[in-house]
C-alpha cells in the first residue's frame, strides 16, 4: 500500500513552546496569525491612496466595492443609523472567517509537516515523503484556524457578549433584561406563568447560541479538510478537482452566514421586547430575507 488514509484528529497540534513564557503554538494559531498578517497587508495596499481625486484602480477598487456591498447589506437589515454601528463587527467577523476558511483550499495544508515516528521516509534532500506505514505519521504545519474549536467558541462568545451589551446599552437595562424575566406578566396576567417561563426558554435559547455559533462553523470547515484529505487518498488527488470547488462555495457560506447571524440577532438585542417574535436561528434567517426583500422593493 503507497499510503493510508490520514490520521485525522480534532485537537490542533502543537508545533512548537515559545520560550520563557511557555506558550504552545497550534497549526490553527499559526494559520490565524498568518491570516491576520494577511488582512493586514491587504488592508494597507487597499487604503495607502486615499486621495479622493484619484480614481481608484484594481486592487482598491475591488477593496472599495467589496466593502460598499457589504455595508449595503448591513444597512438594507438594520438601516443606516444602526447598520453604521453594527457593519464594523459584522464585516470584520465575514472577512476575517472567510480568508480562515479558505487556507482548507490552499496547497500544502494538510500535506506538509514534522515527521511523527516515521521508520522510513524517502530523504529528498530538505525533503522527505512519506510512503506505506509511514504515510499517516505527519504533523501538519497548516490547518484551517475555523477547524479549531478554540477560535470558533471564542468568536461565539464575543458576539453573544456584544448582543447583550447591544441591548442593554439601546433598551436600557430594565427593558433588556424584561425579555427573559417576565415578572410584570407573571402579576398582571393570567398566562403570566406560561411568559414567565417562556422567558426562561429565551435565555436558555440565548446561551445556547454560543454552542450552535461554535459547532456550526467548526463542523462544515472541519468535515470538509477531512472529506479533502479522504478522497485525496482514494483518488490521488483526482477527487479534489470536484471538492476543492465546493470547499470555496461552504467557504464563502459559512462565512456569510455567522456574519448575518450576528447582524440579525444584534438588530433583535436592539429592539424591544413588543416587536420582539424571533426565538430561533431559522426565525431571524426568515425575517433577515424578507427584510431584504422588501427593501429592494424600495
Amino acid at each position: 500500500m503507497l499510503w493510508k488514509i490520514p490520521n485525522i484528529v480534532i485537537p490542533p497540534d502543537v508545533l512548537f513552546t515559545i520560550p520563557g513564557i511557555n506558550f504552545p503554538v497550534t497549526n490553527t494559531l499559526l494559520c490565524t496569525w498568518i491570516v491576520i498578517v494577511t488582512l493586514l497587508v491587504l488592508m494597507f495596499l487597499a487604503t495607502r491612496r486615499r486621495d479622493p481625486a484619484l480614481v481608484p484602480r484594481g486592487f482598491q477598487n475591488f477593496s472599495e466595492w467589496a466593502v460598499e456591498s457589504l455595508q449595503n447589506l448591513v444597512e438594507g437589515v438594520s438601516g443606516k443609523e444602526k447598520g453604521r454601528k453594527f457593519f464594523p463587527l459584522v464585516a470584520t467577523l465575514f472577512i476575517f472567517i472567510l480568508f480562515c476558511n479558505l487556507i482548507d483550499v490552499m496547497p500544502g495544508v494538510d500535506s506538509i509537516g514534522t515527521v511523527n515516528g516515521a521508520l522510513n521516509p524517502v530523504n529528498l534532500g530538505f525533503i522527505h515523503l512519506l510512503f506505506g506505514d509511514d504515510s499517516n505519521k505527519l504533523i501538519p504545519w497548516f490547518r484551517p484556524p475555523t477547524s479549531d474549536l478554540n477560535l470558533t467558541f471564542a468568536m461565539a462568545i464575543i458576539v453573544v457578549i456584544v448582543c447583550q451589551v447591544v441591548g442593554f446599552v439601546t433598551l436600557g437595562a430594565g427593558p433588556h433584561l424584561s425579555k427573559y424575566f417576565k415578572v410584570k406578566e407573571l402579576v398582571t396576567k393570567p398566562s403570566g406563568i406560561i411568559e414567565f417561563f417562556v422567558g426562561l426558554v429565551e435565555l436558555i435559547t440565548e446561551i445556547s447560541r454560543v454552542l450552535s455559533f461554535a459547532f456550526r462553523l467548526f463542523g462544515n470547515i472541519f468535515a470538509g479538510g477531512a472529506v479533502l484529505a479522504v478522497f485525496g487518498f482514494l483518488t490521488v488527488g483526482i477527487g479534489n478537482v470536484i471538492f476543492i470547488p465546493l470547499e470555496l462555495f461552504v467557504a464563502f457560506v459559512q462565512s456569510l452566514v455567522f456574519a448575518l447571524l450576528t447582524l440579525v440577532f444584534l438588530e433583535m438585542a436592539s429592539t424591544g421586547h413588543e416587536h420582539e417574535h424571533m426565538e430561533s436561528e431559522a426565525d431571524a434567517l426568515a425575517d433577515y430575507e424578507h427584510n431584504r426583500e422588501v427593501s429592494a422593493t424600495h
